[in-house]
């Protein structure tokens, strides 16, 4: 299977659950504690509970409700972290793929700032270039009140990258999962 497939993971969810390569889906859970709990399973931080499991076509990465950046790094330095850490190229060529991976997210004219210098939807888009670049088969979007709906920041068709990824939305509010399928 692409993507991936969730089977008896936490009461609440459904007893099987499928994302393809490319599909975004959303979890609404009723915690904060459950939904943290659940993006951690899925992205192997935790073990698994008695009976359920996790397949995947390949590695996940998660991407914390406030984007999981480096505050030492620049956004570039915190997407090409991502990058470094799993291919072997050169740092200039690591450098235009993280640059192109950036255009594609909208990111152009804040490569060069830190974390504290941008936007809360930005620190979450520079979360999500990170993740990218980092090769994965499914991305684990933390969602939060109070900041920016993703829905409302993804742009599938201009994240090329997204096309072969299977991407799930952690919630505990269904409106702020506009834009997923659920």
């Amino acid at each position: 299977m692409d993507g991936l497939l969730l089977q008896r993971l936490l009461p609440g969810l459904p007893d099987e659950v499928r994302v393809g390569a490319g599909q975004q889906r959303s979890l609404v859970l009723e915690t904060r504690a459950e939904a943290r709990l659940c993006a951690d399973l899925i992205a192997g931080l935790e073990d698994l509970p008695p009976g359920a499991a996790v397949h995947t076509s390949g590695p996940v990465r998660l991407v914390p409700a406030e984007g999981g950046l480096l505050p030492h790094l620049t956004v570039l330095g915190n997407i090409a972290h991502g990058h470094i850490a799993t291919h072997r190229v050169t740092r200039d060529a690591a450098d235009k793929q993280c640059r192109l991976t950036a255009t594609n997210c909208d990111l152009d004219d804040v490569l060069l700032r830190y974390p504290h210098e941008i936007t809360p939807g930005r620190r979450r888009l520079a979360g999500l270039a990170r993740a990218v670049r980092a090769d994965p088969s499914v991305i684990v979007l933390e969602d939060a009140p109070g900041l920016p709906t993703w829905g409302s920041l993804l742009r599938p068709d201009n994240i090329t990258e997204l096309w072969s990824i299977a991407l799930v939305l952690i919630t505990t509010d269904v409106d702020r999962a506009k834009g997923f399928d659920s």
